[in-house]
C-alpha cells in the first residue's frame, strides 16, 4: 500500500490501493477493488464502488456513498448512504456523523 502525504486536486479517482494523510480538495472516487485508508481529509464527497474497501480515520467533509462496498468510519464525516444491498458500512461509537442524530 503506498503512502500519500500531499495534497491533491479533486474531483480524484483513487485506483490503487494507497494510505492518504494529505488531503483530496474536491470529491474522491474509489475504484472497484481497491483499498483506501485515510487519515487526512476529503473536501468533498467520497464514493465506494462495488468491492472498494475504506477505513475512514480522518475526516470527510462531504457524504460517503456506499455503492457495494465496504466502509468502516472512526473519523468524521457529514452523512453516510448505502446506495446498494451489498453495502457494508460500519460505523464506530466513538465516530461523528453530523446527519446522525
Amino acid at each position: 500500500m503506498k503512502a500519500v502525504h500531499e495534497k491533491i486536486e479533486g474531483p480524484f479517482a483513487i485506483e490503487e490501493d494507497i494510505a492518504l494523510y494529505g488531503m483530496i480538495a474536491g470529491d474522491a472516487t474509489l475504484r472497484r477493488g481497491v483499498r483506501f485508508i485515510l487519515h487526512g481529509t476529503i473536501a468533498g464527497n467520497l464514493t465506494i464502488e462495488r468491492g472498494a474497501r475504506a477505513i475512514v480515520h480522518g475526516t470527510v467533509a462531504g457524504r460517503i456513498y456506499n455503492e457495494g462496498g465496504r466502509v468502516e468510519l472512526f473519523g468524521i464525516a457529514d452523512a453516510v448512504t448505502n446506495g446498494a444491498q451489498d453495502a457494508i458500512t460500519i460505523i464506530d461509537p466513538a465516530a461523528h456523523v453530523r446527519g446522525r442524530p
